[in-house]
């Protein structure tokens, strides 16, 4: 039960993790969110009178031993780069991502942090598919900087897991979207491609549209992070929809449900990008008891909705959210 569960929610106001907070709220546990300074708590309305709101950097090692003062539990979805975005040499990656989840695993195991959550990145961190879809025995391959730092960061959690009796379980998100991932980020096919046809503007797709990647609705992982969180398991599993569709699929998906067109130009890969990434969830529907139940034209329609009533709010160029797509 996380009712009464004090619960810090690292990366709380983004796009994913507004929703873990408004969930947690729900089931009655007492939240504290960790935001950086200057990003809009817009995604915490409803709640935020209900929560504990802390801005800082999660980059500060005060900062950090301050957040996880009394905490129980702990979601981890912070990260300050972006598959489009991590330069080559990384080293901001590790400086902004791997040394603090490094000085987090560390303070969980000093304050005595009952269960932490990771969300990791399903669309990065395997690389090139051998089998498919992927499971989680799958070497980790990636073919970015990006998806190297999620092998390094989980690589540290294993070693916690197995030395410190860190009990933590790692999801392997797909690619997340839904209502609050904000189309004028770097990342977010659906979103970009609602606003585009909102707007009349072009989709840019990188190379031919046939590439496929896994869709889930941000609900689906919300009670994914809630079923980890109750679980004593400490294990790494795959968080997906476990079906693949192309870009292009994705793209008439959005001219369906919107009724508009979506104006296409076509582009280059990244040497960095996958034809077809497809997880499966069969460990996550075994160990967590969970499954996805929301089907993607629903998402999407729900997604939709969403981008229609508060595109006019919405700021370009706003990196505040954070997800998992790689396109």
């Amino acid at each position: 039960m996380l009712s009464e569960k004090r619960i810090l929610v690292l990366g709380g106001a983004g796009f994913i993790g507004s929703h873990v907070t408004h969930r947690l709220v729900e089931l009655g546990a007492k939240v504290r969110v960790l935001s950086r300074p200057g990003r809009s708590v817009q995604n915490l309305t409803g709640v935020i009178d209900d929560i504990e709101l802390v801005f800082g950097n999660f980059s500060d090692e005060g900062h950090l031993r301050t957040s996880l003062e009394g905490i129980d539990q702990v979601v981890h979805l912070i990260s300050t780069t972006f598959p489009a975005t991590t330069t080559s040499s990384g080293i901001y990656d590790i400086e902004s991502n791997i040394i603090p989840t490094l000085r987090l695993l560390q303070e969980c195991v000093n304050k005595g942090v009952q269960k932490l959550v990771y969300l990791s990145s399903g669309g990065t961190v395997y690389g090139e598919p051998k089998t498919d879809p992927i499971t989680e025995d799958h070497a980790l391959d990636p073919k970015s900087i990006y998806g190297q730092s999620k092998k390094v960061i989980e690589s540290y959690i294993e070693f916690f897991v197995r030395t410190r009796s860190l009990n933590t379980t790692t999801l392997r998100v797909s690619n997340a979207f839904g209502p609050r991932h904000n189309p004028y980020g770097v990342q977010g096919l659906i979103g970009v491609a609602m606003a585009c046809a909102i707007e009349n503007r072009t989709v840019t797709i990188l190379g031919d549209g046939s590439a496929e990647r896994d869709y889930i609705y941000v609900d689906d992982v919300v009670a994914g992070v809630i079923a980890a969180l109750s679980t004593e398991t400490a294990d790494t599993v795959n968080l997906s929809s476990g079906q693949g569709r192309s870009v292009s699929e994705v793209l008439d998906t959005v001219e369906r449900v919107s009724g508009r067109p979506v104006l296409r130009r076509f582009d280059a890969n990244r040497d960095s990008d996958v034809n077809k990434n497809v997880l499966c969830n069969q460990r996550a529907r075994t160990l967590l008891n969970w499954s996805p139940q929301t089907e993607f034209e629903d998402g999407m329609r729900k997604t939709w909705q969403w981008i229609q009533s508060e595109l006019g709010t919405l700021k370009p160029n706003d990196s505040s959210q954070s997800g998992n797509e790689s396109k």
